[in-house]
């Protein structure tokens, strides 16, 4: 993946933040089985090509006539010019009810339920969870000093503006940045977003690997003392340069290994190879004169390199990400297959920022790798407790573990094309409003 990917997948990373989510999750649980139901390829009614489990929605508590609503909202968009294409899945009680795809990959090409897709930042959860991993197996701690793994850490400094002048000076941090604080956006780092940020920027540009990313965000000052707020930015990036320093494995050789074999997640990548380049969506974005284009045609990947962003850099399918899902939904495990203990799913899913993570609408915190919510309040349905995250290039997950929901959506789209987030908020809504049989006490 090239530097010039990088930028692409990362600029999702501040895109989805004014929406917090539309999503939800974690709360009494329904002992159901979690595995998933057999995937079969059938023409259904309604709007768009159809795929996946046909589940009877009555069967886990979903009206189907309202499921409907939720094909149309997407077919809708792609009428109006809003959506190039898309690709909904929506699941319950392990149970695919939804799995659908409307527009075109590229004019001409129908989008199909099996295409594959930038997951920009919904990746972090799933480099989270490799941290975690690692966490388990006792090669690393959440308090750990980052410059245990990266020693340069050792010498960062906190820039620290004087209350009389104005004026910035560099100051020794109150303590190490750790582990907990990468996961937890909390460390402090410099972005590309911020004014100065034009050396972050050409790290992005010219960095080959994460290590030599890592290591010069390393030289630039923090921007407030680890632990005190709360600032999305590259910490995943540096995270993924831990987890090689802790496990001695390639990061993508890592993930692959731990998170995306064992769960069968075959078409997640760093790098869409040649023989699936025909399911490879293109990406849409606003033109000059406000209409919606192709901006990246169907199968086209970028020049390959080594750099393997823990941010938002893997490309995959939505029945890959509902099978990581489905895994935490399932505490840990899916299909036999145990990555974690339930007791480190359920550390990563409750907040750990106590107020410092801004959303729009103050319903919810930051977990370990995604978003938390912590009340029911101004943001729409769902339950306290549910947990996930969105991507600037148009992905969206949502868990609800009290509702044994899973969303998946992708809206393949440039960061900041107008009316996507709205879209997928909508598209998780509607998924809610098809439930019949809640199990919320």
């Amino acid at each position: 993946m090239s530097a010039g990917i990088a930028r692409t997948d990362r600029i999702h990373r501040a895109a989805g933040l004014g929406a917090v989510l539309w999503v939800t999750v974690v709360g009494g649980r329904t002992r159901r089985a979690v595995g998933l139901a057999t995937v079969l390829w059938v023409a259904a009614s309604g709007t768009g090509p159809a795929s996946g489990s046909v589940a009877p929605a009555p069967a886990v508590g979903m009206s189907a006539e309202r499921l409907e609503r939720a094909g149309a909202l997407l077919q809708a968009a792609v009428d109006r010019g809003v959506a190039g294409s898309a690709v909904g899945l929506i699941a319950r009680d392990g149970e695919i009810v939804f799995h659908r795809a409307f527009g075109e990959m590229e004019p001409g090409v129908p989008m199909t339920p099996d295409a594959i897709s930038r997951m920009a930042s919904i990746g972090k959860t799933v480099t989270a969870a490799a941290v975690m991993m690692l966490y388990e197996e006792g090669r690393l701690r959440l308090d750990d000093p980052v410059s245990r793994f990266l020693p340069e850490y050792g010498e960062q400094r906190v820039r620290e503006a004087d209350a009389s002048t104005g004026e910035t000076r560099p100051v020794e941090p109150v303590r190490p940045v750790t582990i907990h604080d990468l996961l937890t956006h909390q460390a402090g780092l410099p972005s590309e977003y911020e004014p100065g940020g034009e050396a972050v920027q050409r790290l992005w540009d010219t960095a080959r690997t994460v290590s030599e990313f890592a290591a010069g965000l390393a030289a630039l000052p923090l921007r407030f003392q680890p632990g005190s707020d709360f600032e999305y930015g590259p910490a995943y990036e540096v995270l993924a340069a831990v987890t090689e320093r802790a496990s001695g494995e390639r990061f993508d050789d890592l993930l692959r290994a731990k998170v995306l074999a064992p769960l069968g997640m075959d078409d997640t990548t760093f790098r869409v190879p040649s023989e699936k380049l025909s399911r490879y969506a293109g990406i849409y974005q606003v033109g000059a004169d406000g209409a919606l284009a192709l901006f990246r045609r169907r199968g086209e990947e970028e020049r390959p390199t080594d750099f393997t962003p823990g941010g938002g850099g893997l490309r995959g399918t939505v029945t890959d990400f509902h099978r990581f899902a489905a895994m935490l939904l399932g505490e840990g495990e899916l299909d036999g297959a145990r990555l974690l203990s339930p007791l480190t799913v359920r550390l990563m899913t409750r907040d750990h920022t106590e107020g410092r993570f801004h959303s729009s609408t103050g319903d919810w915190g930051w977990g370990l790798g995604m978003a938390v919510r912590t009340r029911v309040l101004r943001d729409g349905p769902g339950s306290v407790g549910s947990y996930g995250w969105n991507g600037g290039t148009g992905t969206l997950y949502l868990v609800d573990p009290t509702e044994r929901l899973i969303v998946v959506v992708f809206v393949p789209s440039q960061p900041r094309t107008p009316g996507i987030g709205a879209l997928r908020d909508d598209f998780v809504t509607a998924a809610y409003h098809a439930i019949v049989e809640s199990y919320a006490p």
